[in-house]
């Protein structure tokens, strides 16, 4: 597998303390370098080297830092969204030929998996899609996957809990390996978002989806609290691995 798709569109009103209005979310420095670099090394180092980014807010301070990739030893292309489209809408609307399989990856949530071993699962288990799962820290505004655990198919998408509710703590963690027929299900008319519209859907018109559960490090950095956490983490793996944090 050798593509992938970035989504980072969103405006990050809650990081507004930490970007001000100059800085998109997925460009906040973590650790002297920007969000979307760890992003970049961990693609390269898992052997994709076919990067789209999908953006919006912004979109110029992304463009200008990457280029066309060549300084980070990949082909980086953009693509704008023209409004808010949602992150599965923002997928459809690429332009150009996408892989028979790619991941999604988005900006805003750092990410420290093995993509490699994600991708084998997926070629072994055949399904139209294979979304990365974990325990949340924060299920309350988490999405809920639940599996199979003897397959690893997914069943049922309940949606965030609600305060009383039982529930296993198994969410979807932004992160998915997707087969290019699946965007031809994408809506056109309106925007869409893959974890509470297109894989519910898929799942009830019979698509085998299946979940990857993996303890591997990621977590999003969608308020300030969170930010200041994720730094944190980075510091201490960066230290860990004298500095190198993915090696091909």
């Amino acid at each position: 597998m050798n593509q992938a798709v970035i989504l980072c569109g969103g405006k990050g009103t809650r990081m507004h303390s930490v970007t001000g209005d100059l800085v998109p979310k997925v460009m906040v420095e973590v650790c002297g370098r920007p969000l979307l670099e760890y992003h970049v090394q961990l693609l390269k180092a898992n052997g994709i080297e076919d990067v789209i980014f999908c953006t919006g807010h912004l979109s110029e301070a992304v463009e200008t830092h990457f280029g066309d990739g060549e300084a980070f030893g990949l082909r980086i292309r953009y693509t704008r969204e023209p409004r808010a489209l949602g992150t599965a809408g923002a997928v459809l609307q690429v332009p150009f030929e996408l892989d028979h399989e790619f991941f999604v990856l988005y900006g805003d949530v750092f990410v420290n998996v093995d993509l490699a071993r994600m991708a084998v699962f997926h070629g072994e288990k055949g399904g139209e899609a294979t979304l990365l799962v974990h325990p949340s820290e924060h299920p309350y505004d988490s999405d809920l996957v639940v599996r199979d655990p003897a397959t690893d198919r997914i069943t049922a998408f309940p949606g965030r809990p609600k305060g009383g509710q039982d529930f296993v703590n198994l969410t979807s963690a932004a992160l998915y390996v997707c087969r290019r027929d699946l965007v031809r299900h994408v809506p056109t008319d309106r925007p869409t978002d893959f974890a509470r519209d297109i894989f519910p859907d898929r799942l009830a018109a019979g698509a085998r989806l299946f979940a990857y559960e993996t303890d591997e490090y990621i977590h999003d950095l969608g308020t300030p609290e969170r930010y200041s956490r994720v730094v944190a983490d980075v510091r201490r793996m960066i230290d860990e691995r004298s500095g190198s944090l993915f090696r091909p």
